[in-house]
């Protein structure tokens, strides 16, 4: 179905589509979570500061051309004389569509174009996340690099780092698969040239970045976004999800009890009690990252490991949030257009997303209750969110023949044979 779609859009293609838009639409006037009180925060800054101020004001986790994006937003608002959220909300279906659009512009594929665009509904229209602010970007990006365009393409992926700090996390395997295609387009001096062009272009977007919104300004949103979470999870389905069930059950004069058999999220410091999660992740992510670059450079192990390498970070890091599975989303149904024969686990990867915003937030930013019969059903989605990157982790390795010395079994010697 995948692949004759690709040549002939079919009218229940069409339909499809066209369903999808209309269940986008339905969420218009959801209120979505209280991070949209957070946007307004910020659109109030920007109206009384400017772009730049605004930034600078309001000690922001987020880059700069979210801001610039949300001056936009400020600026319409005043224009047409109606509320910023109205215009928030329109702006965020205006980037779902274009991601869509986007996607299809480069597959001509509308079944996997409404795949993605309604994988990522309740994440933007319904419960007001900026993550589809960068996914036009980040898609475009990958698919211009897909086609050799190496400047283009990682310009666009520049962009979508510029606006949330989540993609930056793929970066190593981009920079990798970047500086591999590159080097094989040429040779000698030209080969250097093409190498540092993708990077020297990027940097026409960063350095005036830096300086119209300040480098201290900016490292600050950096560190921000990296230590000001001190959450084991924020509300992400992981191993530290389960491991603050184990606190609360285990240390809850210090933790806190368990809410009516709910989990609720809490602030930790001790190092003992963060840094085993911690580097699980550094460890499970360098692995992932060794294995890609001792492979070949294929766009498909691109995607591939750059999703592993981000579900590393999603499974085993401290301070993850319930919305940050949104990249994985992204690139899954890149991966289904590459392979279709992934479209099971692409399915399962978009549900585990979606499950992890309805579980805590529902379709209007209204806390779920997630017990049934005194069991916390977050806790199962934790556990299954492992085993999915677990299954895909082994399931890849085993594809292209990874062999990492402690899982090798020492081979017989002459002598062993003998005796």
């Amino acid at each position: 179905m995948i692949q004759s779609e690709r040549t002939a859009p079919k009218s229940s293609a069409i339909a499809f589509l066209l369903l999808v838009n209309l269940v986008a639409l339905s969420f218009f006037f959801s209120p979505g979570t209280g991070d949209v009180t957070i946007w307004e925060t910020w659109m109030r800054e920007i109206a009384s500061y400017g772009v730049i101020g605004g930034f600078a004001h309001t000690g922001t986790d987020y880059p700069p051309l979210a801001f610039v994006i949300l001056g936009a937003v400020v600026r319409c608002a005043q224009a047409f004389g109606v509320t910023e959220l109205l215009v928030l909300k329109c702006s965020l279906l205006l980037f779902l569509f274009t991601t869509a659009v986007c996607f299809y512009w480069f597959t001509r594929n509308l079944v996997l174009s409404a795949a993605l665009e309604l994988s990522l509904v309740l994440n933007s229209v319904a419960l007001g996340y900026l993550d589809i602010y960068f996914a036009p970007f980040l898609i475009a990006g990958l698919f211009l690099l897909r086609r050799q365009h190496l400047i283009g393409g990682f310009f666009f992926y520049a962009i979508s780092c510029s606006i949330k700090w989540q993609p930056l996390i793929i970066a190593p395997f981009v920079c990798l698969y970047v500086l591999s295609t590159a080097g094989e387009q040429s040779s000698g001096t030209a080969r250097i040239k093409t190498k540092v062009a993708p990077f020297a272009w990027s940097a026409v977007l960063v350095i005036p970045t830096l300086g119209l919104f300040g480098a201290p300004a900016v490292f600050d949103s950096f560190r921000r976004a990296t230590t000001y979470h001190r959450f084991l999870s924020g509300y992400a389905l992981n191993l530290a999800w389960i491991h603050t069930w184990l606190l609360h059950l285990f240390r809850p004069e210090k933790y806190g009890s368990l809410q009516n058999g709910a989990i609720d999220i809490f602030i930790a410091r001790e190092p003992l009690v963060i840094w085993p999660d911690k580097i699980l992740f550094y460890l499970s992510y360098a692995a992932v990252l060794f294995v890609f670059a001792r492979q070949a450079k294929t766009f498909q192990r691109l995607i591939i490991y750059s999703m592993l390498g981000y579900l590393a970070y999603f499974s085993f890091n401290t301070g993850v949030h319930e919305n940050h599975l949104f990249l994985v989303c992204c690139l899954a149904w890149v991966l289904v257009f590459l392979e279709p024969e992934q479209l099971v686990r692409c399915i399962n990867f978009s549900i585990a997303a979606n499950a992890n915003l309805f579980l805590f937030y529902g379709v209007f930013g209204q806390r779920v209750n997630p017990v049934i019969a005194g069991l916390d059903i977050t806790l199962l989605f934790a556990l299954a969110n492992l085993c999915l990157f677990g299954g895909f982790l082994l399931h890849t390795f085993k594809v292209d023949n990874v062999r990492l010395k402690f899982w090798q079994s020492r081979k017989p010697q002459p002598a062993d044979a003998a005796s």
